[in-house]
């Protein structure tokens, strides 16, 4: 089993391990780098869409030479990743979110917990060099889950779309809240929220058992047998909570 999550464009720099192993494919992420760092400012802050001050900050990072490296879960600070205790965890914790936690990288492909990460900014949508992303690491995302029997998937459909050849049983987890009129919507942050919840939940718990997941009921939210089947577990806020 592998718990899939999307990464995050706000980053700190910590260390959660005490040694970190390196990426999966560093040549590819490599070439990747050389092919940002050709740009010159102007054209690397067209390429991000962003204002002078994030394209300074994207400009910075790419060409500092002493750049800082950390493990995945040290690096990664978004809204998901805020509900992760990932400090705290004991070795138990540690050894299960080893084993099973994953992050989707558009520059690093594939990322366990404990691999070297750098401060970066890049979306799968973008193409470097006329390179489409998802076809750049396609033969490294095949390779890696060929022999994964169950994946839970707390991503964003940016970023599991790079499954799109997995054969295994993909469980995807929705959270959504009931309305006033009885719909139901997903309210972007606070899913967010509740997706790094879930992972902790299951890190936490070191959750084996597909049905255990069923158990979670934290921030309001709780399983729903009626929407659910066996490839998507919808957890639902009531109304009014």
């Amino acid at each position: 089993m592998k718990i899939l999550l999307s990464p995050s464009k706000l980053q700190t720099e910590r260390r959660i391990f005490e040694h970190q192993r390196a990426p999966l494919a560093p040549q590819k992420t490599a070439y990747l780098l050389e092919q940002l760092k050709e740009m010159p400012y102007q054209s690397l802050k067209s390429f991000y869409n962003v204002k002078d001050k994030i394209g300074k900050q994207v400009y910075d990072q790419l060409h500092n030479a002493d750049v800082r490296q950390c493990d995945t879960f040290g690096m990664y600070s978004g809204v998901v990743f805020k509900e992760i205790n990932a400090a705290s965890y004991d070795h138990r914790q540690r050894e299960y979110l080893l084993e099973h936690g994953v992050v989707l990288s558009a520059l690093y492909g594939i990322l366990e917990a404990d691999m070297a990460v750098r401060s970066y900014r890049l979306d799968m949508t973008k193409k470097i060099a006329g390179i489409n992303l998802y076809d750049y690491w396609q033969d490294e995302v095949d390779r890696y889950f060929k022999d994964v029997d169950l994946v839970v998937n707390l991503a964003s459909k940016e970023f599991s779309r790079m499954l799109k050849h997995y054969k295994g049983k993909l469980l995807n987890i929705h959270f959504t809240e009931e309305q006033s009129d009885g719909k139901y919507k997903v309210v972007t942050v606070r899913a967010k929220q509740a997706r790094g919840l879930m992972f902790d939940y299951l890190v936490t718990n070191c959750i084996i058992e597909i049905a255990d997941i069923k158990y979670f009921d934290e921030a309001g939210y709780s399983y729903n047998t009626a929407l659910s089947d066996e490839d998507n577990y919808y957890f639902i806020k009531p109304y009014g909570l």
